[in-house]
């Protein structure tokens, strides 16, 4: 029997800036009573480890529930001050029992989504008592689109693309006037072959690769960071916020590499680096840090638990592309990375580039999931990795 897992993918508005996400329970195409229990009790797990308000941090959140499920009892818990939206199918019209619910769970402030949007009677009327509409973009033509976003937007609804992929493609359907864009395609912009990098890029890909080296020891790395003095101040004061737990101020890097070990400052450095980095959306870097953490989580899960920095590496560095807007390959040929941290990143090859593979997989929350696997560990385990990844990625930008 296939595993119950937790999907989650960003849906961005406009300007790139995170709406919400969206938490999708996968069962298989035909639920059953044992699946809808795996799943009820799969909710309470992760409320239980994990929890779903570190989750989805500060964000709303859809919740893509069997239709079975969708009453007040079953839903996870979030604050109040996160709007929960519940994501219904196009086919339960003559739902009695849903409507009901879902009745119920609006007037409590909870919010409707309608997935799959399609023009026939009862996606129509199930759009009127819906906040949000959500289009497949890749089965419904554009002239289509242009007619229900019409038609939608006059009634005051919102509307959602999914299964958007690139940069270019959100950039078009933007045009089209979505509201909303679901998927990962910020990881994957438009690149200019040819490009060169700015001076400001090239200098700062220069020091990660000088941070990253295997060579720099703490006086190196105290003194490069110590000659950037916008970096040394964000880093002063990260590390003095009570949750990086230090016990005394740190009033300098010399200090901060003392209590903190060379390992730990690299991370903070990293972060703090790319975080700086201008016309990026906060959303690559929480993707960043939560690819580094599933890396690791899976390393640790697996056989490779020696190598964990190294996989933390690979994930944090997968999405440099995305950062510069050049070729991964570009990007790693200016950086001392080792020969297997290199394969992994640029041909995903090797137990690091299998752990990129799956960790794509996961993100884009396809059909063939429930078939996924890693070095012995199947999709439950691999799915509730992906969840404290995400759910330590949103502590870190949180804090």
């Amino acid at each position: 029997m296939s595993e119950v897992f937790i999907g989650r993918q960003p849906i961005l508005d406009r300007d790139m800036q995170v709406f919400a996400y969206e938490l999708q329970f996968h069962q298989g195409l035909n639920p059953n009573k044992q699946t809808l229990q795996s799943t009820l009790e799969l909710i309470k797990k992760t409320e239980e480890e994990i929890g779903f308000q570190s989750i989805v941090g500060n964000h709303n959140a859809l919740i893509h529930l069997p239709k079975e499920l969708i009453n007040k009892d079953n839903l996870p818990v979030f604050d109040s001050n996160n709007q929960l939206v519940l994501e219904i199918p196009n086919n339960v019209s003559k739902d009695v029992n849903v409507l009901r619910n879902l009745k119920e769970l609006k007037s409590e402030g909870a919010g409707i989504a309608l997935h799959d949007f399609i023009d026939n009677e009862s996606s129509i009327k199930l759009a009127t008592i819906s906040d949000y509409v959500k289009i497949d973009t890749e089965s419904v033509s554009e002239i289509a689109m242009k007619t229900m976003l019409e038609t939608l937007h006059k009634k005051g609804i919102k509307v959602i693309a999914e299964k958007v992929e690139t940069e270019e493609m959100f950039e078009h359907l933007k045009k089209l006037g979505f509201d909303y864009f679901q998927g990962y395609f910020f990881t994957n912009p438009i690149i200019i072959n040819g490009q060169k990098l700015s001076g400001n890029k090239l200098t700062l890909l220069q020091l990660l690769a000088k941070v990253n080296d295997p060579n720099t020891d703490f006086e190196e790395l105290s003194m490069i960071i110590s000659q950037d003095v916008a970096l040394s101040h964000k880093l002063l004061v990260a590390i003095n916020n009570p949750a990086a737990m230090i016990p005394i101020r740190v009033e300098s890097v010399a200090d901060a590499l003392k209590y903190m070990g060379l390992k730990r400052l690299k991370f903070w450095v990293n972060m703090l680096m790319l975080s700086s980095m201008d016309e990026v959306p906060q959303e690559l870097l929480t993707t960043s840090l939560m690819r580094a953490k599933f890396c690791e989580l899976l390393a640790i899960a697996s056989e490779h638990e020696r190598d964990k920095d190294s996989f933390f590496l690979v994930g944090l560095f997968s999405t440099l592309g995305a950062f510069f807007r050049m070729p991964i390959a570009e990007i790693v040929s200016e950086m001392p990375l080792a020969e297997e941290l290199n394969e992994a990143l640029i041909n995903k090859v090797g137990p690091m580039g299998d752990a990129l593979k799956v960790l794509i997989a996961i993100e884009q929350a396809n059909t063939t999931l429930k078939m996924l696997h890693y070095d012995g560990l199947e999709i439950g385990q691999i799915g509730s990795n992906f969840m404290a990844a995400n759910a330590w990625a949103q502590q870190v930008i949180t804090s």
